[in-house]
Parts: C-alpha cells; sequence; structure tokens
C-alpha cells in the first residue's frame, strides 16, 4: 500500500537549552480509504526516508532520533535492524502493556534501545512500563499546572527522566524546569519573552542596518557598501569570501565595491544572512538560527516549484524574517516598524498578507506542525502539490546542515 507521508523534525532541548535529541513527527495525507495500520505504514516510511532519502546525518546532526512505535511495531522484529545507538523508541499511550509487549520492551533495553513511554498521565496501569522504559513524555497541555508536577515527583522517585512535551512558552519551560523536568520539546523558543517598546541593540548597530537591507523594497549594491564601510572586521570578511574558489575569480581584488559587483545583489543577500544570523542569536540556542534558515530555504524552493513571479531573494527573506521576534526578543510588530520593512514584507509578517507571499510562509509554518489539514488549502491556493513540500523540506534540511557546518551560504 502505497502512503503519502509528511516528516518533519521537532527538537528536544535538554535544561540549558541544548538540543539532545528529534522527534521524527509524521503524518499522512487525509485518505478516505486509510486503513487503520497507517500509523505503523507512515513509521516505517519515515525511517525509510530517513536513512535513504535524507541520510540521518543531515536529518539529525549527530543526536538522536525519536521514532513514534505502535504496538503492532513494537512486535515487529524489523525494528531491532535499526541502530539502537542512533534510533529512541517512543511507546505510544494506547499501548497496553501486556505480556507481550512487556517481553519485547525487555528484549529491546537489553539491546541498548532508548525507550520513552509517551504522554504519561499517571495512570497505574503503565506502572510495569516505568520499570522498563529511559524516559517518560508528559504532555503539558492535556494535563494542569498540578498534576504535571506530581508526575514529575512520582517519576523523580523512580530516577526517570522526564520530557515537558508541548511546551509552548518559556513561561512554561520555567515551570517545567522548577518542577524538575529533564528535557523540552515544543515552539517555546519560536515564542521568547519579548519586551515591549525595547529599543534594538545599539552595539549591532552596523548589522541592523543590514538587517534593514535585508527586508526593504529597495535593496541596492551601494547602500550595503555604505552599511558595512564602517565595520572593518565586515569588510574583511566580505572580501575573503568574494576572493574564494567557488567565485572562479582570476584575480583577487580588495576593494568592497568590486566584491559587491564579484557576487552580485542575490548572492550578497545570501551572504548578509549568514553574517547576521549567529550575532542576533547571541546566547540563544543555535537551533533557532536552524529554524530560521530551514523557513528561508522553503520559502525559496517553494516558489521555485510554483512558478512565483516574485524575487527569490524575497521568498528567502519572508521565511527568514518569521523568527526575527525570537531572534531579537522584541514583538513582531515593533521589530517591523523599527527595521522599517518594506510592505509587502511587512504586510506577511503582520499575518494581513492572502498573496503569494502570504501563502508560501503559511505553507511553511503548517509543515513545521505536520498538519496536513492547514496544508492543503495554502498549497491549493498556489497550484501546488502538497507532495512537494515534503520534498522541499528535506532539501532544506540538508541545504541548512550543509550551510551550518561549513559557513559557507550555498546556492
Amino acid at each position: 500500500m502505497s502512503l503519502e507521508v509528511h516528516v518533519a523534525r521537532q527538537a528536544v532541548f535538554d535544561r540549558t537549552n541544548n538540543v539532545v535529541a528529534y522527534e521524527l513527527l509524521f503524518r499522512a495525507l487525509p485518505d478516505a480509504t486509510a486503513t487503520t495500520r497507517n500509523d505503523e505504514l507512515a513509521s516505517w516510511q519515515v525511517l525509510s526516508a530517513s536513512f535513504l532519502d535524507i541520510g540521518l546525518d543531515s536529518l539529525l546532526k549527530g543526536r538522536r532520533a525519536l521514532i513514534n512505535v505502535p504496538r503492532s511495531m513494537l512486535l515487529d522484529d524489523r525494528i531491532r535492524s535499526l541502530p539502537s545507538d542512533v534510533i529512541g523508541l517512543e511507546i505510544l499511550e494506547n499501548v497496553q502493556p501486556d505480556a507481550e509487549v512487556l517481553a519485547a520492551c525487555r528484549e529491546l533495553r537489553k539491546l541498548g534501545y532508548l525507550l520513552v513511554l509517551d504522554d504519561y498521565t499517571g495512570l497505574p496501569e503503565f506502572d510495569p512500563l516505568l520499570e522498563l522504559v529511559d524516559w517518560v513524555k508528559v504532555d503539558f497541555r492535556a494535563i494542569s499546572g498540578a498534576d504535571s508536577v506530581r508526575i514529575a515527583r512520582r517519576l523523580k522517585e523512580r530516577k526517570l527522566r522526564m520530557l515537558a512535551e508541548k511546551v509552548e512558552t518559556v513561561e512554561e519551560r520555567d515551570s517545567a524546569l522548577a518542577a524538575g523536568y529533564d528535557y523540552f520539546q515544543g515552539y517555546f523558543l519560536h515564542r521568547p519573552r519579548v519586551v515591549s517598546g525595547r529599543t534594538l541593540n545599539a552595539r549591532h548597530n552596523t548589522k541592523l542596518k543590514l538587517l534593514t537591507l535585508l527586508g526593504a523594497d529597495q535593496f541596492t549594491l551601494e547602500k550595503v557598501e555604505a552599511a558595512i564601510a564602517p565595520d572593518v572586521g565586515l569588510c574583511y570578511r566580505l572580501i575573503q569570501y568574494s576572493n574564494s574558489a567557488r567565485f572562479g575569480a582570476p584575480r583577487e581584488i580588495s576593494s568592497l565595491r568590486q566584491c559587491l559587483m564579484r557576487l552580485g545583489e542575490n548572492e550578497t543577500r545570501r551572504w548578509m544572512t549568514f553574517v547576521l544570523l549567529p550575532t542576533l542569536a547571541a546566547g540563544r540556542s543555535t537551533e533557532i538560527i536552524d529554524a530560521a534558515l530551514i523557513r528561508a530555504r522553503m520559502c525559496e524552493l517553494l516558489a521555485e516549484e510554483a512558478g512565483l513571479k516574485l524575487a527569490k531573494s524575497l521568498a528567502f527573506m519572508a521565511g527568514m524574517f518569521t523568527l526575527m521576534d525570537a531572534l531579537l526578543g522584541a514583538p513582531m510588530r515593533e521589530v517591523v516598524q523599527q527595521l522599517g520593512l518594506g510592505e509587502e514584507l511587512a504586510s506577511v509578517l503582520l499575518g494581513r498578507s492572502e498573496g503569494p507571499l502570504g501563502a508560501l510562509v503559511r505553507i511553511v509554518e503548517s509543515y513545521e506542525r505536520a498538519s496536513p489539514q492547514e496544508l492543503e488549502p495554502h498549497c491549493r491556493q498556489l497550484l501546488l502539490p502538497v507532495g512537494v513540500v515534503a520534498d522541499v523540506y528535506l532539501r532544506a534540511l540538508q541545504w541548512t546542515a550543509e550551510v551550518t557546518e561549513t559557513g559557507v551560504p550555498a546556492k
């Protein structure tokens, strides 16, 4: 049976906001003829895509993968062929701990697999599994704050690692941290504490000018030159980059104007992005940089796939700027105002755009949430096959992995 599956990943953070694992999320497209075995079929297809299509190195960046495992998959001998040092098995909450399941868990534990119990709510019928698993996930959307504390106390007595999932704000993350949870999963990094009325950090004045240029309707190399010229460090990096072998330069150049002319507008925008992001994200998890780059690359590739008459750089910027409030720690409306962003880009970021650029951003955000029901109408708006989005996501992941490892803004 063929089943179209959307694969996405969601980071699991430790208590210092370092990424320790990625859960591989999947959703099968709605299908009236689908059987109840869709979860298992989709799980196997996720693994196939992860190993064969993209490769776990690009997908995981050296971290562990958590895979949802229904009962039938847990009992399937094929699961033992997966690398135990890479794969963690997340036992779904509807798996009853009968004799077969417990025996399978004992064997998998002996083989070195990380076992995770999903969506634990404290029901005593799951106590036998608590003797065998390594981590326990607690859904913060499904229980009260008092219950999350009570469960944490009980699990700590058993010396189990605890993962708070669906943590959507920094305040929720702080509460889970205080309760003793070890790991955290959710979009809390995308929704940081923001300070209304905050002035963007003047210490990064040159970089903020460049950021303003990136989002402006009128982008010119002359304006870039004027913004970069006072910063000796940036000038050196630009000259070094433009003299690299990737441009096949027959002779070295030493002036800003020559550098910018050699790179051209699109390549200059791309270089600026890679200069700016690490500075803006200083003190924050590098995962937020990855997320911004993945969104940017997805928007760029989707615009090409849909045949939109948009500048590639505009699509790229739209994707990246969707997380600028998280990077700068300010409300998006104030980011838009202080940076003086162009009207089209500002409209997208403030959720007012019904045009193609807004549709691109909504496609990317829906895909991240593994929500095909939200995804489909936005794809229809752009006459874009839904299946293309999964391929674009994997390509964006690979591109981001290569770029963040080499530091080179790949074409």
